[in-house]
């Protein structure tokens, strides 16, 4: 399992990405790039919303699977039912299949593997880390205020500077792409000071 990133990262500039993009096409083809658009544009930033958050929490959650079976692995245990039962325990309960992935989540859940997530995060990235961490807050508040018809969420999210438009959409997937690159990191560093031996 080598090479330049995880697979999970991967996808995320490949087929999470394109989906992304289809989705952005769509809105600039219906309301176009100026100013004034239509309202009916709303629901289509909040579906760009909505499809942002569930494309990062499946990177996250793939990332965490490609980590855990790397790990095993390297635990050397036979292949069949022990290695299963190994695999089963990294992931029972984990929070980013009943949960969203948000700062907190996917701290813990990486924790599980001995990792300092967030931590490890700011200290390579110490000018970045912090912001990825408060954007990804935001695109939740945004995903759960959007899923659950909570106007006080949508109206904390645009008191703090995010209206829930195109341009805001597209800042909150650059910060994303971004964060997807540095867990990528993390991931790979910790893996290899585990196994003495890049994981990809």
């Amino acid at each position: 399992m080598t090479g330049m990133a995880s697979r999970a990262f991967e996808a995320w500039n490949n087929a999470r990405a394109v989906r992304l993009d289809r989705l952005e096409a769509a809105h600039v083809a219906f309301a176009g790039e100026g100013r004034g658009r239509r309202w009916e544009t709303e629901e289509l930033n909040h579906a760009i919303v909505l499809r942002l958050a569930a494309e990062f929490q499946g990177f996250c959650r793939d990332l965490h699977d490609e980590c855990i079976l790397i790990l095993v692995r390297g635990m050397g245990l036979p292949a069949g039912r022990l290695e299963d039962i190994v695999l089963l325990e990294f992931s029972a309960s984990r929070r980013l299949d009943s949960g969203n992935a948000s700062p907190g989540g996917i701290g813990t859940d990486f924790a599980r593997l001995g990792m300092t997530l967030w931590p490890d995060i700011k200290r390579h990235y110490a000018a970045r880390g912090p912001q990825w961490n408060e954007r990804l807050e935001i695109l939740n508040t945004a995903r759960n205020g959007i899923a659950h018809d909570d106007q006080a969420k949508l109206a904390e999210v645009r008191s703090r500077g995010w209206p829930l438009t195109l341009p805001s959409a597209r800042r909150l997937r650059r910060s994303l792409d971004g964060l997807a690159k540095g867990m990528d990191t993390v991931c790979r560093d910790h893996l290899a000071s585990l196994l003495k031996m890049a994981p990809w």
